[in-house]
């Protein structure tokens, strides 16, 4: 719609926006918020990408909006952050609007000034330019011309502000030298060393300051003595325009190296997060040489000063950290740690009770029959316990994946099984030896096998953690919870033949998920029910098997769970990563009917549970997956070994853990049960338990 002019009540600052140039890093500068005419907006089209990377970077790209700003005598050139383009699109700001500039960074775009709007609020709506404004370098030079005395007083002190900090700061604007671009190097004379050295990202320029830094035997981060915090750049007013910052932050996670090979070249990268004193944590990724330069010598919870990176919007797909952007960093990176003030937190947490886990949704859905994201949590707790150290073989690399199971238990009197994976489990029986309390920042939730918890590239582990949530949990095991005076909830149950079985006195019949009415939970949590059962027919007469075909991808986002359509070529396209590949996995999902002396069910069993039943029953050597029947029965037509196989898993008696949940079924709901856990039966024991329960009566 139209807006309405107003008559113009407020005054524009005089000499505003040479003042705005001119400025500082003062407090006084900070708190400077000119009140300003927009003379023009602009909508600017994003470039044109030059890879396929940056096509898939920027298919989120929004509009920008560039302004001309004037204070009725002079006017600069400016971009409106995209985070306030609804003051635009929305029509709040239109060309004439009188604005108080609230939030706003000054960068140098060619050798000119550029402020980027971050915050500004509308005062009128003008229908006419204020006075007859001049481009702001022509009224500065035309200044210089009659004050000279003005320049040449300045001239030193501007070029010593220079590498001050990120914004444009100077009491000259024009005899202040020009910021370099990235791709570009500051002109310099030789006899004169830079005050600070900020290096472009990729320059391809010599550079001999920065060469003799790189190959001389200094350390790659040297200490550095505590600055004033105006000089550094808040990690969430970091943006895509700014191309000179410094932050200053903690590195609270780091990953290990990982390499790369493919038809342009090979290399190696590791990642970390950084968090600094605003709250925000950013994702910054160094490559090759940086690598070598910088891996052994940066430390998780030490403090550092950070320039030189460069900046682009994250991949939220795989980066979890609050800020919109991400950081590359190459080997000119320039960074010196710092002492610890205690102003930046350890890590940032949102902690969830680990009994809450059972009514937080996974976006990822068993089967996969849905594609869908990962659920991070972030969970504090004692660990109960520690298994030894186990391998899996990666179906994707064919190498050995290190994993350790631990159990968690927390205040809320409930334990989840949590698999700490890669170089971190290696250690992780005796670095969780003896109960520690233990911060686990950005785990994935899972409802394999109840509920589980697994590490992932971006977890971060932290023991003893120095937060007030350690101490209640200490607080609370020291006083009842290691005593054995509460009752400890178990979301986990372990798939196949391994790990724990909820007891005897938990079990319950079949007949109890009708007589309780299970699955119909007023806040639509699903129930969970153990007893002893006996599979009387296994539904496996299913049009191609009793399996689905799935991404032969092993690792994130994948995991083998998620449906693959075959091509006309024969190949198969992945519904959740788009990939195709040239074969796929098959895993199992079929129903099956389960009876004890109380009632019947319907249960569905899906891969991990039906290789364990198979198995087991058949007594083979030879894991009876649903790739290897496929092979054998399908692909060679041994179609007696499948029935047979299937045959004898009938009438063999278990212990199961089942997930109950009322579903919707086309228009109805019905009652889904779910087979999570699988034990064989052992009679000796059981009949120990029967006994026990018998004198107990």
């Amino acid at each position: 719609g139209n807006v309405t002019p107003t008559i113009m009540t407020v005054q524009l600052t005089p000499n505003g926006v040479q003042q705005l140039i001119r400025k500082t890093e003062t407090a006084d500068a900070q708190n400077y918020s000119p009140t300003l005419q927009i003379i023009n907006i602009k909508k600017v089209a994003s470039a044109k990408p030059q890879s396929q990377q940056q096509l898939n970077q920027n298919s989120n790209n929004v509009d920008r909006f560039r302004l001309v700003l004037s204070d009725g005598t002079a006017y600069v050139q400016g971009m409106l952050a995209t985070q306030v383009n609804y003051l635009v699109t929305q029509r709040t700001v239109v060309e004439n609007s009188v604005v108080e500039l609230k939030d706003y960074i000054i960068n140098v775009v060619q050798n000119r000034p550029v402020v980027i709007v971050l915050s500004m609020a509308n005062l009128s709506n003008l229908n006419h330019k204020v006075g007859d404004p001049v481009d702001v370098l022509a009224l500065a030079k035309s200044s210089n011309n009659s004050n000279s005395s003005y320049s040449n007083n300045n001239h030193n002190e501007n070029r010593n502000n220079y590498s001050s900090g990120p914004s444009y700061s100077g009491n000259n604007y024009v005899n202040k030298p020009p910021p370099p671009m990235y791709g570009q190097q500051q002109q310099r004379s030789n006899n004169t060393p830079p005050k600070n050295n900020y290096n472009s990202y990729n320059s391809t320029a010599a550079n001999t300051n920065t060469n003799n830094r790189y190959l001389s035997s200094k350390p790659p981060v040297q200490p550095m003595s505590n600055a004033s915090s105006s000089m550094f750049t808040p990690i969430s007013k970091l943006n895509l325009y700014a191309t000179r910052w410094t932050i200053r932050a903690r590195i609270t996670n780091k990953s290990a190296i990982r390499t790369w090979s493919n038809a342009r070249g090979e290399g190696k990268l590791f990642s970390m997060d950084l968090l600094d004193d605003s709250g925000t944590d950013i994702r910054a990724t160094f490559f090759k040489e940086a690598v070598d330069r910088f891996y052994d010598t940066l430390q998780v919870d030490h403090v550092y000063t950070l320039s030189g990176g460069k900046l682009k919007v994250a991949n939220v797909q795989w980066n979890t950290c609050a800020s919109q952007f991400e950081i590359t960093f190459d080997q000119n990176a320039e960074i010196h740690q710092v002492g610890d003030d205690g102003s930046i937190s350890q890590q940032v947490f949102e902690f969830v009770s680990i009994a809450s886990l059972d009514s937080v949704e996974v976006n990822s859905t068993q089967g996969g029959g849905s594609p869908g994201g990962i659920t991070l949590v972030d969970v504090i707790g004692i660990v109960k316990s520690v298994s030894p150290v186990g391998t899996v073989l990666s179906r994707r690399t064919q190498q050995e994946l290190f994993k350790c199971d631990l159990t968690i238990v927390d205040d809320s009197a409930a334990e989840v099984n949590l698999t700490v994976w890669g170089e971190e489990a290696k250690t992780a029986e005796s670095k969780f030896a003896n109960q520690p309390i233990v911060a686990f920042k950005k785990v994935r939730l899972s409802d394999y096998n109840g509920r589980s918890l697994g590490t992932t590239n971006g977890s971060c582990i932290l023991l003893n953690p120095r937060i007030s949530e350690a101490e209640r949990v200490r607080t609370w095991w020291m006083s009842s919870g290691s005593r054995g005076s509460v009752s400890i909830k178990s979301l986990s149950a372990s798939g196949g033949s391994s790990g724990r079985k909820d007891s005897f006195d938990n079990r319950k019949s079949v007949s109890a998920i009708k007589m309780e009415n299970l699955g119909h939970s007023a806040d639509g949590k699903p129930d969970w029910i153990s007893f002893k059962g006996t599979f009387t027919f296994l539904k496996k007469e299913k049009e191609g098997g009793p399996w689905y075909t799935a991404c032969a991808n092993a690792e994130e986002p994948c995991k083998n769970r998620f449906k693959v359509t075959q091509t006309n070529d024969g190949s198969w396209i992945c519904d959740r990563c788009s990939q195709q590949r040239p074969n796929c996995v098959r895993r199992y999902i079929f129903s099956a009917c389960v009876t004890d002396d109380t009632s019947t069910t319907w249960v569905s069993l899906f891969n991990e549970q039906a290789e364990n039943l198979l198995t087991s029953a058949n007594g083979s050597s030879e894991n009876l997956t649903a790739d290897y029947m496929y092979d054998r029965c399908f692909e060679n037509s041994d179609f007696e070994f499948f029935e047979n196989a299937f045959h004898k898993a009938n009438y063999t008696d278990w212990v199961m853990k089942c997930r109950v949940k009322s579903e919707p079924l086309g228009e109805e709901m019905r009652v889904k049960t779910t087979l999570y856990g699988l034990y064989p039966m052992d009679y000796v024991e059981e009949s120990r338990e029967l006994l026990k329960a018998i004198k107990a009566m």
